[in-house]
């Protein structure tokens, strides 16, 4: 019999060996997951600590989790969103996967969430379609060289570093055009020591009206995401600018970000920025 419950550190003593099958893909150039400790890495910080996190167990073993939490969206109202569902590769066929994915929208359900969204690789597309999950939109990663980056220049529009932060900024905590929590992804990374990175909020007539994040991914390149209120919206190409060129100190060749496939023309309006699809889908479902 399954049981679903509140996940706890103990639990990833088991989840390495969910990861091991499931997450073969990632890490690669660490060597993929070989120890508990960053099995434990994965859930633990200020960022993670927003986060839902429901595993199944079954017979005294974990064999699945599912991490999800709430995101505000300025045309959705407050949307769930599924960040990952892991199930271990000898157990996918069995109802594991559906029962977290319920459980998990009980829970969201219960914040007043009316939408879940998530975003799945292409061959596990058929597991959403079946619990009523269908795409929506695509995803587009985007690419330019930093000198490239136009710098934008008013005073209208006041930068703002946010220095030392200890837990995720509450102007962190939406999305508009940003792909659903990239935004707090990213600044969760930085805040948590994970990555090198800087976190920026923006700010007209005394109010916030973007916020961006940076990271060096290495000595050539720097990702960020960047998004905008809805009274910021005429003030986009500014925030994204001037989150983007934040990362010129490090001496960066060039920066990426990802976002929805449908906000693209906010950056090309300003900069010739190289695209492509990405592979992933995001799929939606209506509580």
């Amino acid at each position: 019999m399954v049981t679903i419950r509140q996940g706890m550190m103990k639990d990833c003593t088991d989840l390495l060996e969910v990861y091991q099958g499931t997450r073969w893909f990632y890490r690669t150039r660490e060597g993929g997951y070989t120890t508990v400790e960053q099995i434990k890495e994965e859930h633990r910080g200020a960022a993670f600590a927003r986060w839902g996190w429901l595993v199944a167990e079954e017979k005294g073993r974990v064999v699945g989790e599912i991490v999800f939490r709430t995101e505000k969206n300025p045309i959705a109202g407050k949307i769930g969103i599924i960040r990952n569902l892991d199930i271990d590769v000898r157990q996918q066929k069995e109802t594991i996967g559906t029962k977290l994915t319920r459980a998990a929208e009980g829970a969201l359900k219960k914040k007043k969430v009316v939408r879940v969204v998530a975003t799945t690789p292409p061959a596990a597309y058929n597991y959403w379609m079946k619990v009523k999950y269908f795409a929506r939109g695509s995803i587009a990663n985007l690419r330019i060289s930093l000198n490239k980056v136009p710098e934008k220049r008013t005073n209208k529009v006041k930068t703002i570093k946010i220095k030392d932060p200890q837990k995720l900024p509450k102007s962190m905590k939406f999305s508009n055009i940003a792909y659903p929590s990239a935004l707090a992804e990213l600044a969760g990374n930085v805040i948590d020591g994970r990555s090198k990175g800087i976190l920026l909020e923006f700010q007209s007539d005394g109010r916030v009206i973007g916020v961006g994040v940076v990271v060096r991914r290495n000595t050539k390149t720097a990702s960020f995401v960047a998004d905008v209120t809805k009274k910021g919206i005429g003030f986009a190409d500014i925030v994204i600018s001037r989150t983007a060129r934040s990362a010129i100190p490090w001496k960066v060749k060039s920066v990426e970000t990802t976002i929805p496939k449908d906000q693209v023309d906010v950056y090309t309006s300003f900069a010739k920025w190289s695209f492509e699809l990405s592979t992933d889908i995001p799929v939606t479902r209506l509580l």
